[in-house]
């Protein structure tokens, strides 16, 4: 309709151009000839404003249905850019999901790996605690098993050595019995000996009529005596000595195996330390 208008416009003008030409063909009383020929002018003039008016028409449509073609197009790119860009939008927001939800997945995922991690370090915390546990147990074990052979070692040695010492008193206690009783049997021997011998003398000096208040009998009587008791004081540092040499020999053996005991210890200290330390 918008392209109509102009065209009535335009041949309005026209129309009224031939009818005020026929009427003052008219009002001059013209020929009929002149009128009939200005009749015929006017008609062809009128169609060839209608020809122009309706190619003016025609343009005018041609060219609203370029422009409404052309606003058709364009809303067409507009709507296709709009969807464009919606789809876009939506591909964006698709994608931004699908990366929260990688996203939050792969911290799902760290999170169970970082639990795993830990439950596999406090078991093997706990398996690292439990092999310390019994390495050190087996430790103490071995520790106190070696300690208690180095003692029952010691106990053997301290036995062995308390039977020896045993015997060697028992022994020893029995020499001196023997040099107690040879001493007596000895001194008894000497007395009897001495009596003899004083009485034996005494009878000769009576014999040759010497008592024994003479300065010569007491003489010879006395050198008897002396002599009986030198030989009894030789007899006792004798015996003395062979009581000192059996206890000199006991006392070594003691101190002997204090000596073996303590570098018995020595060496189980030595061995104990080096092995455990």
């Amino acid at each position: 309709m918008g392209g109509i208008a102009p065209l009535v416009t335009t041949a309005l003008p026209l129309a009224n151009s031939v009818i005020g030409t026929v009427r003052s063909a008219n009002a001059g009383q013209s020929s009929a000839a002149a009128q009939q020929a200005a009749a015929q002018q006017a008609a062809q003039q009128a169609a060839a404003q209608q020809a122009a008016a309706e190619l003016e028409y025609k343009r005018q449509q041609d060219a609203a249905q370029a422009a409404a073609a052309q606003a058709a197009l364009e809303r067409k790119y507009r709507e296709e850019a709009a969807a464009a860009e919606r789809s876009a939008q939506a591909a964006a927001v698709a994608r931004q999901q699908q990366a929260q939800l990688e996203a939050e997945a792969q911290a799902r995922q760290w999170s169970h790996d970082a639990e795993l991690r830990q439950r596999e370090q406090e078991l093997q915390r706990q398996r690292d605690e439990a092999a310390a546990a019994a390495a050190a147990a087996a430790r103490a074990k071995e520790m106190d098993d070696f300690r208690s052979a180095q003692e029952q070692t010691l106990a053997q040695l301290r036995a062995s050595q308390e039977q020896t010492v045993h015997s060697k008193e028992t022994d020893a206690q029995t020499q001196l019995a023997q040099l107690t009783a040879a001493a007596d049997a000895a001194e008894q021997r000497r007395l009897t000996a001495l009596r003899q011998a004083v009485s034996k003398t005494r009878a000769g000096l009576g014999a040759r009529g010497v008592t024994a208040q003479d300065g010569s009998g007491e003489a010879i009587l006395l050198g008897l005596t002396n002599s009986s008791e030198t030989e009894r004081k030789d007899a006792q540092a004798t015996e003395q000595l062979k009581r000192a040499a059996i206890q000199q020999s006991l006392d070594e053996a003691k101190r002997r195996n204090l000596l073996e005991l303590s570098q018995l210890a020595d060496r189980q200290r030595l061995e104990y330390m080096s092995k455990f330390f």
